[in-house]
C-alpha cells in the first residue's frame, strides 16, 4: 500500500512540475542563453566542441577574453542539444522542464530517506511547495540556468547515495556519491557549499558523531580539489578573473567596509522577503535598483537581528527539533556564497541564487502546515491528511498562478525587458536591456520607416536613462551609437562608439561598429584600424573578421582579405556571403579556377 502511495505522490509531483512550466515550451532564447548557446561558436560545434569546452572557460565561445567561470558539463549538454536539433530552443526548454520535474521527485525521495517513516507527509508537501514556488521561474524558464537544475539534481543523488552508505555500509554507494559530486561541481561551482551541509545531514538524521561526520565530509574534498585544479588549469587561477564592476554588484562601490557590510545585510534580508513574498519578480536588481545603505537604515538592523536569531535557533533546536535545525542550517550554508560578506561575488542579488536555499523555506512552510495535524498523520494515507492537503493546495494554487503568469515574461528578450522595466526602472542594466529589446526586436518587426524611427528614438531615451544612472556604461554608449547609426546620425554614432571604447577598450562590438561606420563613409584606413582593434580584443568576432576582410579587399590586399574571410567562414560555416566574397575576391585576382568552388558553395547554402 505504501509503495502505491509513493508512486502516486511521485506522479503528482512530476505532473505538477511539468504543468506549471508547460507554457515555457514555446519560448525562445533569453538573456545569457545567447552567450552560452545561441551565439556560442563552440557550443554550435555540437559533439565536436565538447573537447574544447573542457579546455576553455564558460564564455570562451562567445568571445569573452576574461575567464571567470568553468562549467564544462553544462555547456556539453547544450552542445549535445545543438547536435540533436541545431538552434531549437524548444528542445532546451523541454529539457529544463523535464529536469525540473525529475528534480522535484528527487527532493521527495531524498527527504523521505532522511525522515524515514517518522514524517510520512513532510517530504511530499515540501516537494510540492518547491515545485510551485514562483522564485524558481528564472531558473526553469531561462535555458542557461540548466546549470542550477543539473547541479542540484546530481547533488541530491550524491547525498542519497551517501546516506545509503551510512545506512548499509556499501562502499559502492560512497564511490558513486563522490563521482556524482564531482559531476555536480563541473556543472556549477556553488556545489561546494554542500561540504557544509553533509555533516548537518549526518549528525541530525543518522546520529553520526561530529568527528565521523566531518571525516565523511572530508572525502568530498577530493572531487572539489579535482574540480579546482581543472578550473585553475583553464582559468589561470582558482578564482578566475576578479574584475567586478559596480554595474554588476553595487557593493564594490561602497566607500568603506561598514557601508558594504550594512548593504550586504539589507540584501540578505531581501532574500528572505522574496521567498516569503515572491512579488514583484524581476530579472535584474543591479545598480541602482539596489542602493547602498548604512547602519542607520532600520531594514539593515531587522535583517541583522533575524540572521542572528537564525543562528541562535540553530543551536537551540539542534537536539530538540531536528527538522527546524536542518531547515536553518541548510539555508545558512547554501546562501553563504551569495551574502557578499566574506568576499564579493559577481552580483549583488539574483532570484536564481535562491533556487537551492529556497528548499529550506519550503520545508519550513510544510512543517508549519502539517504541525497542527501531526497526531493524525501517522500513516501515508491521503484520507488522514485531508485538511493539511487542502491548506497546501490553497497556497499551491496561489504559487502556481504566480509562476505561470511570471513564465510568460520569459518568452523572449523584448517581452522580458518590457515587462520588467516597469518594476526595475532604477536599474541601469534594466533600462539598457529594454532599449536593446526595442532595437533588436520591436524595430525589426515593423515595416514603416516612421515607426522604426519612433522605436529607435524610444530606445535612445532608455539608453539616456541608463547613462544617467551609470555614466561610464560602455555597452550603453555602444548601443546608443548603433541606434544613432540606424537613424543616419553618423556624427552622434561615432561619438558614442568612441565613448564606449574609452570606458571599455575591450568592447569588440563597439570597435567593429565603428569600423563599419568608417567604411560606409569611405574612410578605409580608419575602418581598417577599428576592425583590427576589434579582432585584437576578440579574435573570434566573426562580423569584425568578415568586415575587416572586406576592407582589406577594398584596399587591394586580396590575399589577406581571403585569409580573413576564411577565418570568418570557419567560425560560421553556414553563412553563404563569406564564400561569395572569397569567390569574388579570387575573381578580382583573375583566379576564376579558384573562385568557382566558393561561388558554388555560396549558391548551395543560399537555397
Amino acid at each position: 500500500m505504501k509503495a502505491n502511495h509513493d508512486k502516486l505522490k511521485l506522479f503528482i509531483l512530476f505532473a505538477v512540475s511539468i504543468l506549471v512550466y508547460s507554457n515555457t515550451l514555446n519560448h525562445g532564447y533569453v538573456l545569457d542563453d545567447f552567450s552560452v548557446i545561441k551565439d556560442n561558436f563552440v557550443v554550435q560545434q555540437g559533439v565536436d566542441g565538447v573537447s574544447t569546452i573542457f579546455k576553455t572557460h564558460y564564455r570562451y565561445g562567445y568571445g569573452f577574453q576574461t575567464p571567470t567561470l568553468y562549467r564544462p558539463l553544462t555547456l556539453s549538454v547544450f552542445a549535445l542539444q545543438w547536435e540533436l536539433a541545431p538552434d531549437t530552443p524548444a528542445l532546451a526548454h523541454a529539457m529544463n522542464v523535464l529536469t525540473y520535474g525529475v528534480l522535484v521527485c528527487l527532493i521527495f525521495l531524498f527527504l523521505q530517506l532522511l525522515f524515514q517513516q517518522q514524517r510520512p507527509w513532510l517530504a511530499f508537501v515540501t516537494a510540492l511547495l518547491f515545485a510551485l514556488h514562483p522564485i524558481h521561474t528564472e531558473v526553469v524558464a531561462n535555458i542557461k540556468s540548466f546549470d542550477e537544475l543539473l547541479a542540484f539534481s546530481l547533488v541530491l543523488i550524491s547525498l542519497y547515495q551517501l546516506v545509503k552508505y551510512v545506512d548499509l555500509k556499501q562502499k559502492k554507494s560512497l564511490l558513486i556519491s563522490l563521482l556524482l559530486f564531482l559531476l555536480a561541481c563541473i556543472s556549477k561551482e556553488s556545489t561546494v557549499t554542500f561540504l557544509g551541509i553533509i555533516p548537518i545531514i549526518l549528525t541530525l538524521f543518522r546520529n553520526v558523531k561530529w568527528n565521523r561526520a566531518l571525516q565523511l565530509s572530508s572525502f568530498y574534498l577530493g572531487p572539489v580539489i579535482v574540480y579546482l585544479l581543472a578550473r585553475k588549469s583553464v582559468l589561470g587561477s582558482f578564482g578566475g578573473s576578479n574584475q567586478i564592476v559596480a554595474l554588476d554588484n553595487v557593493l564594490v562601490s561602497a566607500p568603506n567596509e561598514l557601508t558594504r557590510i550594512a548593504s550586504a545585510f539589507k540584501i540578505m534580508g531581501l532574500y528572505l522577503w522574496k521567498m516569503l513574498i515572491p512579488h514583484p519578480l524581476m530579472n535584474d536588481y543591479s545598480l541602482q535598483q539596489i542602493q547602498l545603505t548604512n547602519w542607520s537604515d532600520p531594514l539593515v538592523w531587522i535583517s541583522f537581528i533575524i540572521y542572528l536569531g537564525l543562528i541562535y535557533l540553530l543551536f537551540k533546536t539542534w537536539n530538540k527539533n531536528k527538522i527546524l535545525a536542518f531547515t536553518i542550517g541548510f539555508y545558512l550554508v547554501s546562501i553563504s556564497l551569495y551574502t557578499n560578506l566574506a568576499f564579493t561575488i559577481g552580483t549583488s542579488f539574483g532570484e536564481r541564487l535562491l533556487f537551492i536555499p529556497s528548499l529550506s523555506f519550503c520545508l519550513l512552510l510544510a512543517f508549519g502546515i502539517l504541525y497542527p495535524f501531526q497526531k493524525q498523520l501517522q500513516f501515508s494515507s491521503f484520507k488522514t491528511a485531508t485538511k493539511p492537503l487542502i491548506l497546501t493546495a490553497i497556497i499551491g494554487l496561489v504559487y502556481g498562478f504566480k509562476t505561470i503568469d511570471r513564465n510568460a515574461a520569459w518568452k523572449d528578450n523584448f517581452t522580458l525587458y518590457s515587462t520588467d522595466v516597469k518594476n526595475c526602472s532604477a536599474s541601469a542594466r534594466c533600462q539598457y536591456y529594454y532599449a536593446l529589446g526595442l532595437m533588436k526586436h520591436k524595430a525589426n518587426e515593423v515595416d514603416s520607416e516612421i515607426e522604426k524611427k519612433e522605436i529607435l528614438n524610444e530606445s535612445i531615451l532608455a539608453l539616456n536613462q541608463a547613462l544617467t544612472i551609470y555614466p561610464s556604461y560602455a555597452e550603453a554608449y555602444a548601443q546608443r551609437g548603433l541606434a544613432f547609426y540606424r537613424l543616419k546620425n553618423f556624427s552622434a554614432a561615432l561619438y558614442d562608439y568612441q565613448q564606449a571604447v574609452k570606458y571599455n577598450p575591450g568592447l569588440s562590438n563597439a570597435w567593429s561598429n565603428m569600423g563599419s561606420l568608417y567604411f560606409e563613409q569611405k574612410q578605409y584606413q580608419q575602418a581598417k584600424q577599428s576592425f583590427e582593434k576589434a579582432i585584437q580584443v576578440n579574435p573570434n568576432h566573426v562580423d569584425a573578421l568578415a568586415n575587416y576582410a572586406s576592407t582589406l579587399g577594398t584596399l587591394g590586399d586580396f590575399n589577406s582579405a581571403i585569409t580573413y574571410f576564411k577565418k570568418a567562414s570557419a567560425l560560421k560555416p553556414t553563412e553563404p556571403s563569406y564564400y561569395q566574397m572569397i569567390g569574388v575576391t579570387y575573381q578580382n585576382m583573375g583566379r576564376n579556377d579558384l573562385a568557382t568552388p566558393y561561388l558554388q558553395k555560396a549558391q548551395a547554402l543560399s537555397r
